[in-house]
Formats: C-alpha cells, structure tokens, sequence
C-alpha cells in the first residue's frame, strides 16, 4: 500500500509539470485580449490560436500548417556584402526555397504585414491587433522586430553549413534528434533555436541557453 501511495504522489507532482511545456498560453505569441504577457493585444479575438492558424482552408504546409497570416514577401539585406564573415552568400527573397522555414515568422516581425492580417478578415471578421511595439499594428520597434533593411545584427538564416575554410573549422556535426538542427534542406531558420509554442526558455528558445549551449550544439568555439 506503501508504495502506492508514493507512487500516485509522484505522479500528482509531474502532471503539472508536463501540462504546463509546450503552450502559448500568456506569452508574447497568445495575442488573445485575456493574455497576461502580449505586448500587443486583439480587443475581439479570444482564441489564440488564430493569430497563426485556421482549423479549415488554411495556407499551405509548405508555410507552416493550416497558416492563417498574410505572408511576407520582403527583401533582406545583410549588410554591404550580403555574405556571411566566411564568405557564404545568404539569401535574400523571402519567396526562396531557402527562406521558406522563415517566411512564417517574418511575416510579423518584419514588420511589412499588419499582425492582424489573417483569413478571418477576408470574412468581415476584426482581426485587429496593436499595442506598444505596433500602434498601427505592424512590428516596427523592439527587440522583436527585425527590419527587413538591415538584418546584418541578425544570425543568417537560409544557409547552410559552410564549406570548410582554411584555419577554420569551428562547426560540428549536428545530429538529426538534436532539438536545435538545420531545417529538411539543411538550412538555419527561425525554428532551429526557437519554438513558437513553448516559452519555458524566452524567448522561445528551443533549450536552456545556459553555457552557450544552442551556439554550441552547431559551432565549436
């Protein structure tokens, strides 16, 4: 009897625990008017999933699934040489196969697509969200917003691992079951640090950054 006392005791203590990872629930992605964390808020829209998603008639996966937000369709520019310091070329169309593991995310925090701009307000429907960092309800200030003009200050996204230079190899080999990873194509986007959904690590970091560790599951400095 004993045991299964403390058995049940320590399930009762980890079910809340599991309960709580992997939700947007008040953090800076639940833009729903009851969220505790959104810096920029709905008035009118409760759910918060539907500030990315639609349950039916959704955009394509190729974006991300059942995707509800108007897509981005800037242009980036990574400083004078649009390369990398080892030389390697990063795409620049946000409509590149490259960038399409990024497209999603940059269509809000680049700022060139309201964050209210989503299907339902092709059915008459107030998608309208402002605050703070968006009084006119495009991203343009913060941390959060990264202009589309000057990304140089930003991790590459859309490349590879490099070729080998001379003198320099500080990269690893990084494993397909590593939660921080290169996308299908073997590219850096927004999600292989960060995971919109889970906020235990702000901002949406993937794992605990303690030690460097998501610089160095990739480099080896």
């Amino acid at each position: 009897m004993r045991k299964r006392i403390v058995l049940v005791a320590i399930l009762v203590m980890t079910v809340p625990t599991i309960a709580a990872a992997g939700t947007i629930a008040n953090t800076k992605h639940d833009l729903s008017p009851g969220s505790t964390n959104a810096v920029i808020k709905s008035t009118t829209q409760t759910d918060s999933c539907v500030f990315c998603h639609i349950a039916h008639n959704g955009g394509p996966a190729v974006s991300r699934p059942l995707w509800s937000h108007t897509l981005t369709s800037a242009t980036l520019t990574w400083g004078s040489t649009g390369k990398t310091v080892r030389g390697t070329t990063i795409p620049t169309d946000m409509l590149s196969t490259q960038l399409a593991g990024s497209r999603a995310c940059m269509s809000c925090h680049d700022g060139t697509v309201a964050v209210g701009d989503l299907s339902l307000a092709s059915k008459g429907i107030d998608t309208t969200v402002k605050g703070g960092n968006a009084p006119a309800g495009n991203l343009n200030q913060g941390i959060n917003y990264f202009a589309p003009a000057n990304m140089q200050t930003n991790h590459p996204l859309g490349v590879s691992k490099p070729a080998t230079v001379a003198g320099f190899t500080a990269f690893k080999t990084v494993v397909s079951t590593s939660a921080v990873n290169y996308d299908g194509l073997g590219n850096v986007q927004c999600d292989s640090c960060h995971n919109p959904h889970d906020n235990t690590f702000p901002p949406f970091l993937k794992i605990n950054p303690a030690g460097g560790a998501i610089c160095l599951t990739c480099h080896d400095v």
